[in-house]
């Protein structure tokens, strides 16, 4: 089915899904545990939403969850039979937008940070995902597959005025805005293998940041005072985050491990990056200085959490 693959390969952002069995994931019990790690000194209403495999069913699925950023008060705020997945937090911190499946394919749906006021934004047979706002919080990106390859959208927070930004013969995808507003990170397969890729808001100028003929480089995020783009990369051999400046240049690797890192989000101060590791098994949730020291691990159970993002949630 398209809609499962697609599920399948957003969750490594087109490369190899994490190294467990389905019957692993199905076995697998939900052993919530008290946190060990602080939040960094993150404002009070500063949380981190994500999605999680729930393994307890039947039905098998992904929810959205919240928690603080020291891992701690965990919440699921999704509670269906479908797969809802990368949640992203608006800027006034009152809407979180998702993926889901809910209505027989992947649709962009949006709620109330407390879980309420469920509603679809985009409605078609194709595939729609992985949404995130622009910093007004009056658009919205995200990629769909709807002209027959996965290109790059934009529309209204409200889910009117669609307007696709790229078009070529190749899968773009993990679309973020830059603090300003001006320019639109991404990832492409334009030239056969994964890069880092800017455009104007408006879709002009694409242009690649990062050139590694032979590795992957994938979901870009913007350090708040937009200098910085985490990414993270393969080029070392297994995923690990980098970041660089916004224009491409000064790369610098922040982990260093045998297993996968990816999936990272700058928190709203700048002073810390979340990210997804599967180094104990499991993907979990973790986090770091944005100089990459200080790793620790904000989620402690057996199964798949992904999709971190923070913002500031009212209390």
């Amino acid at each position: 089915m398209r809609g499962e693959s697609h599920r399948l390969r957003i969750g490594w952002r087109g490369t190899a899904l994490v190294g467990l069995t389905l019957g692993a994931l199905i076995v697998a019990l939900v052993l919530l545990q008290a946190p060990v790690a602080s939040g960094g000194g993150a404002p009070r209403d500063t949380k981190i939403v994500f999605d999680r495999f729930i393994s307890n069913g039947p039905p098998l699925n992904y929810d959205v969850f919240v928690m603080d950023p020291d891992g701690s008060h965990r919440q699921r705020l999704t509670r269906n039979p479908a797969y809802d997945w990368a949640p992203a937090v608006s800027p006034s911190g009152r809407r979180i937008v998702f993926g889901s499946d809910r209505d027989g394919d992947d649709e962009i749906f949006k709620m109330r940070a407390n879980g309420s006021g469920e509603h679809r934004l985009t409605r078609n047979n194709a595939s729609d995902a992985e949404p995130t706002y622009s910093p007004n919080g009056r658009r919205i990106v995200f990629e769909s597959d709807r002209d027959g390859d996965s290109e790059i959208f934009k529309m209204r927070a409200d889910g009117s005025r669609q307007r696709r930004l790229t078009d070529n013969d190749s899968d773009d995808y993990a679309a973020v805005f830059s603090p300003n507003g001006k320019r639109i990170a991404f990832q492409s397969y334009r030239d056969g293998d994964a890069e880092i890729f800017v455009m104007r808001a408006d879709g002009s100028r694409q242009h690649k940041l990062t050139r590694n003929a032979t590795a992957f480089d994938q979901s870009p995020s913007y350090s708040p005072d937009g200098k910085r783009i985490a990414f993270r990369s393969n080029r070392d051999g297994d995923f690990e985050i980098f970041k660089m400046r916004a224009d491409g240049s000064r790369e610098h690797r922040l982990t260093r491990n045998t297993d996968n890192d990816y999936d990272p989000a700058y928190s709203p101060n700048g002073k810390r990056i979340a990210f997804v590791s599967n180094r104990d098994g499991d993907d979990e949730i973790f986090v770091m200085r944005a100089n990459g020291s200080n790793e620790h691990k904000l989620t402690r159970n057996n199964v798949l959490e992904e999709f971190p993002d923070w913002g500031r949630l009212p209390r």
